[in-house]
Order: structure tokens, then C-alpha cells, then sequence
């Protein structure tokens, strides 16, 4: 069995956090633990937020789930 490569695209917030965190059963908690890992880093967040298309966008653009991949992982790289 091969494994897929993730793709970099646009990904909706919750969607996003769901794959890297699929344990979560409710995409709201695990967007929130997606957030908290984020924030950890404010150097990181402020990043983040300067790739955002808007300041209150549901989704994470090409240039946002790069760095996220970046300093996260791609989903599914790792065992929580």
C-alpha cells in the first residue's frame, strides 16, 4: 500500500485541522487545538494572518497551508 502525498491547496479551517488531528471526532474542538498549537507561536500567527486573504477567512490558503506544513507537518506524517 502506497501512501498518498498531501496536497497543497486551499483547505477549509476545520477540514484542515480534521486531518491532522482525525482522533477528533468534532471539527470545532479540533480546529480549536489547531488554533492553540498556532498561537503558541505568536511570531507564527502574526505569519499567518499577513497570508490571509481576509482577516476572518474559514479557510487556509496555498501560502498558509505551506507554512503550516512547514512547521506542523503534512497530515498523517506522524502518531499522536
Amino acid at each position: 500500500m502506497t501512501k498518498e502525498k498531501f496536497m497543497i491547496r486551499t483547505y477549509g479551517k476545520s477540514e484542515y485541522a480534521m486531518l491532522l488531528f482525525p482522533h477528533i471526532d468534532d471539527p470545532k474542538q479540533a480546529q480549536d487545538k489547531l488554533l492553540r498549537w498556532i498561537k503558541r507561536d505568536p511570531k507564527f500567527h502574526a505569519k499567518l494572518l499577513q497570508l490571509a486573504i481576509t482577516p476572518n477567512d474559514n479557510h487556509y490558503n496555498p501560502q498558509q497551508i505551506r507554512e503550516l506544513v512547514l512547521k506542523f507537518g503534512a497530515p498523517g506524517e506522524y502518531e499522536i
